[in-house]
């Protein structure tokens, strides 16, 4: 067998492991062993393997060859294809609720370490306009940041046309496509960075409103 350059996922629990274990499986785009992998991970290899086998049975992962009395696994393809209704928004594990979850339980738990080392003379700071006096751009803390990578969050609610509201979601999502083409940081530690862009439902009207929960700091 060999790696496929794309394979349609029809099985529940196949679709839930890429969600579950993309971390693990993007380790295996070329052929690795558990053995080699489970330093890095933290793990015993055994179950570095089990998971690996686990990965396997549901046809995300293969047994690319064996050598030295290593088993060397491989994914299945580099592009794995999931109907959208497998995984529907109300399953624990569907469309955009895992991702949101994830982002959410991720973000708190980078949010706690940063309030850790938190300044005194720092806050939060929201801002209100309307289209006569428009909220006050808002910018991170003056003082720098005793961490390296400290949270950012920034926050904009206003009111948009369709077009301009697509518009200013590209461009938002084109700041990542250029970050992923720029690659990794020689000695980088992992970051995610997110584009949450989303029309409030029916209600009272909204005023213009921005908010900065940062602890960027001053460019250093």
């Amino acid at each position: 067998m060999t790696q496929q350059a794309s394979l349609f996922v029809t099985d529940p629990t196949a679709a839930r492991a890429l969600r579950q274990d993309h971390t693990l499986l993007g380790l295996f785009v070329s052929p690795q062993s558990p053995s080699d992998l489970a330093p890095r991970l933290g793990m015993a290899p055994s179950l570095v393997h089990h998971h690996a086998r686990r990965l396997t049975d549901l046809g995300l992962l293969f047994e690319q060859r064996r050598e030295g009395g290593r088993v060397y696994f491989q994914l299945a393809a580099r592009e794995f294809r999931v109907p959208s209704n497998l995984l529907p928004p109300e399953d624990t594990q569907g469309n955009g609720t895992a991702d949101l979850h994830e982002l959410s339980k991720g973000f708190l738990r980078a949010y706690g370490r940063s309030w850790a080392q938190l300044h005194d003379s720092e806050e939060d700071v929201y801002g209100f306009g309307d289209a006569e006096h428009p909220a006050a751009p808002m910018t991170p803390p003056d003082a720098p940041s005793p961490e390296g990578h400290p949270t950012h969050l920034d926050r904009l609610t206003l009111h948009l046309t369709p077009a301009r509201y697509q518009r200013l979601a590209r461009a938002l999502s084109a700041l990542l496509d250029e970050a992923s083409a720029e690659g990794h940081s020689e000695g980088g530690q992992p970051c995610t960075l997110a584009v949450l862009a989303y029309r409030e439902v029916p209600g009272p009207a909204l005023s213009l409103s921005r908010s900065i929960n940062s602890f960027l700091g001053a460019q250093q």
